[in-house]
C-alpha cells in the first residue's frame, strides 16, 4: 500500500470515529432534552390537577402537544403562580 493510500485510509478511519463520537454526543443531548420535556409535562399535569381538578386535566390535553422546552418551563411557572386557568391558556 502506498503512503498516499495509507493516509487516505487513516483519514477515513478518523472521520468515521469523529462521526460516531458526534453522533453519540448528539444522541445523549437529545435524550436529556426529551427526558426534561417529559418531566416538565408530568409536573405540569400534576400541578394542573391539584390546582384546577378536572378542568386542569382538560387543559393539559392541549399542553401535551407542546414540545418546546422553553414554553413548557414557562407553563410550569405559570401553573405555580396563576390565579386562573386563562393565565396559563394565554401561553399556548
Amino acid at each position: 500500500m502506498t503512503t498516499a493510500a495509507k493516509l487516505i485510509e487513516k483519514g477515513k478511519l478518523e472521520g468515521k470515529l469523529e462521526g460516531k463520537i458526534e453522533g453519540k454526543i448528539e444522541g445523549k443531548i437529545e435524550g436529556k432534552i426529551e427526558g426534561k420535556i417529559e418531566g416538565l409535562k408530568e409536573a405540569i399535569e400534576i400541578g394542573l390537577e391539584l390546582k384546577y381538578g378536572d378542568e386542569g386535566q382538560r387543559l393539559f390535553e392541549q399542553i401535551k402537544a407542546v414540545s418546546l422546552l422553553e414554553k413548557l418551563e414557562a407553563i410550569k411557572e405559570a401553573v405555580k403562580i396563576s390565579k386562573n386557568m386563562e393565565e396559563i391558556e394565554k401561553l399556548l
